[in-house]
């Protein structure tokens, strides 16, 4: 035997027991996954694929979710739950919005994110299956196409091992890999999907609303002029004016993404190439035996290694397929028989609701006090895209916000004293007209027995003003009151309820030729249709504030005119808000 023949038998010897060690490992792996989801399952666990997208971009269509019950559930937890119908096997994946006391226990009240309407269900705990706790993006997808590919794969491999010779083995196993990938992407459509939700007319153009279900960024463009650009789960509603005598406004979406995702996917999609190459460097075929040389004088492992491989890669396939069952975020909708439409939330999220619901013509600002560095008195940022700041004054902390989808997750806690009160106050130094129709908008949360205020109108941007009305306050026993002050007489509407009880609560103030409205949680609760001016018209001049300014003389006047308590998104708007629109601004944080 010569030395190369010795260095060659030791190579092979080598490469035996390399792929063995592989194989054994990937038995190793597979065993522990088994006996990881046996103990997941044991203890209620469950992984499941979303299959429809009204969970938005929290979750969407082909994520894989992972719940475990849990002893209760909380308002804005997402779970999966049976609904009483037909097909008790299917679930529905959904956040929970309400929750109502039942003769047996808790009832839960779920919609989707982007659902316009709330499940027909009331839903008891026994048909809970567990709370979401983690959500993989885009694993579900890949889950559902293992079976395919995996039982794919076998027969690829296997049929040129069996069927050609060893000439033809790597380019037909590129040919039929690529095959394979291939019609696995055109059964499932993974990459890009959209679906189209609602479509409406009116004066300003054709109003499409369009959900991406597929994994990719896409850009959908209409034919008659106008695109958005679309994330995984997001939802846009695209603008667009046909021209006269247009039969409709047709849509085409294609991939829109960022140069790095462009070199990943071309990446992904040169592998077969590389396939091809590193085995044509492996096996080059001028020093191959005859018959192929696979076995002990071969130059690749033995059949037994060969076999043990694409069994384990199988096995593990059909496993998780089995495990990771279909749930349905699934779609519903309001319908209103005055226009006969049905169509999903326009906002999903506070950041979309309250600077988009009114538009920035129509919004002076919105303030989601959100920001990182609260503790330094820095600037509260402007959504509304209007450039009108405001500024922390005093002692304020970052707590967590009520619009729990919204990124970052921040609010503020204002922490004031009698000396030294914390509010926000605009940064502009000059005054501006006072106005007679305007919507204020403020989520807030407080357990205060002292009442305060929460937002409103002064003549002063600092200190505590001399004339001051169009405000929101709360009185020490937690009610709301909105009140405005024309012909210098006091005129306020309260809510029955209070709200003191240590929840986030959405507060909405709206003054029109219609009357004086009070809303919370997005439902009217006090209104009166004689109140239609305030102090001073449209002649004063003054600052709007949130968090502090003079209470004094009003009705149930508290005894703290700060606020004790915490703050999120705050809005001014100079147009009045429609039931709909504040109820849009509401479900959007829930």
């Amino acid at each position: 035997m010569t030395v190369d023949q010795a260095q060659e038998r030791r190579g092979r010897r080598t490469r035996r027991r390399l792929s063995a060690l592989l194989t054994a490992l990937a038995g190793v792996a597979l065993l522990a996954a088994m006996i990881t989801i046996a103990l997941w399952y044991r203890d209620g666990g469950r992984y499941q694929v979303v299959a429809t997208p009204s969970m938005g971009t929290f979750a969407p269509v082909g994520t894989l979710v992972l719940t475990e019950p849990a002893a209760a559930y909380r308002l804005g937890d997402v779970i999966t739950y049976q609904p009483p119908v037909p097909q008790p096997q299917d679930t529905k994946t959904h956040r929970i919005v309400r929750i109502e006391p039942g003769p047996d226990g808790p009832l839960y009240i779920a919609r989707g994110d982007i659902n316009g309407a709330e499940d027909p269900w009331k839903i008891p705990q026994r048909s809970v299956v567990g709370k979401v706790v983690f959500a993989a993006h885009g694993v579900g997808w890949l889950l559902r196409a293992t079976p395919l590919l995996a039982l794919g794969g076998a027969v690829v491999w296997w049929g040129t091992k069996l069927l050609a010779t060893r000439f033809w083995r790597v380019p037909l196993r590129v040919l039929g890999f690529s095959l394979l990938l291939v019609t696995t992407t055109l059964v499932l459509k993974p990459f890009v999907a959209t679906i189209t939700r609602s479509v409406t007319a009116d004066a300003a153009g054709t109003h499409i609303t369009v959900i991406s279900t597929g994994m990719l960024p896409i850009r959908v463009t209409a034919m008659t002029g106008g695109f958005v650009d679309l994330a995984s789960g997001e939802i846009q509603t695209l603008t667009t004016i046909p021209p006269p005598g247009a039969r409709g406004a047709p849509l085409t979406s294609g991939v829109h993404m960022p140069w790095w995702l462009w070199l990943t996917m071309m990446g992904l999609w040169m592998l077969p190439m590389v396939y091809g190459l590193v085995a044509a460097v492996r096996r080059p075929l001028p020093d191959a035996p005859p018959d192929g040389g696979e076995g002990p004088e071969g130059r690749g492992p033995g059949p037994g290694v060969m076999a043990a491989a694409p069994a384990v890669v199988l096995v593990s396939a059909l496993l998780l397929s089995l495990v990771a069952r279909p749930t349905q975020a699934g779609y519903t909708a309001t319908v209103a028989n005055s226009t006969n439409t049905a169509a999903s939330a326009a906002y999903f999220t506070c950041g979309g609701a309250f600077p988009g619901v009114a538009g920035a013509p129509n919004t002076y600002f919105v303030w989601p006090l959100d920001d990182a560095a609260v503790v330094t008195l820095s600037t509260a940022r402007d959504a509304s895209g209007n450039a009108r700041t405001g500024t922390y004054v005093n002692g304020f902390t970052s707590t967590t916000t009520p619009c729990s989808r919204d990124t970052p997750n921040r609010a503020v806690t204002l922490a004031p004293t009698a000396t030294l009160p914390s509010y926000v106050a605009t940064t502009a130094l000059t005054a501006v007209a006072s106005r007679n129709v305007f919507s204020e908008a403020v989520w807030f949360r407080t357990s205060t027995t002292t009442g305060g205020r929460l937002i409103g109108w002064g003549n002063l941007r600092t200190g505590p003003s001399t004339t001051y009305d169009r405000h929101v306050y709360m009185t020490d026993g937690g009610q709301i009151v909105f009140g405005v002050y024309p012909n210098n007489t006091v005129r306020t509407v309260v809510s029955p309820a209070a709200y003191n009880d240590g929840r986030w609560h959405l507060a909405v103030a709206v003054l029109s030729p219609a009357g004086a409205a009070l809303y919370l949680d997005g439902a009217q609760v006090a209104g009166d249709a004689t109140i239609t001016s305030a102090e001073g018209g449209t002649t004063n001049t003054g600052f709007w504030r949130v968090g502090w300014d003079s209470t004094g003389g009003w009705t149930s006047s508290p005894t703290t005119s700060y606020w004790t308590g915490s703050l999120g998104y705050a809005a001014v708007y100079t147009v009045a808000l429609s039931a709909a629109q504040v109820r849009q601004l509401y479900v959007a944080g829930v």
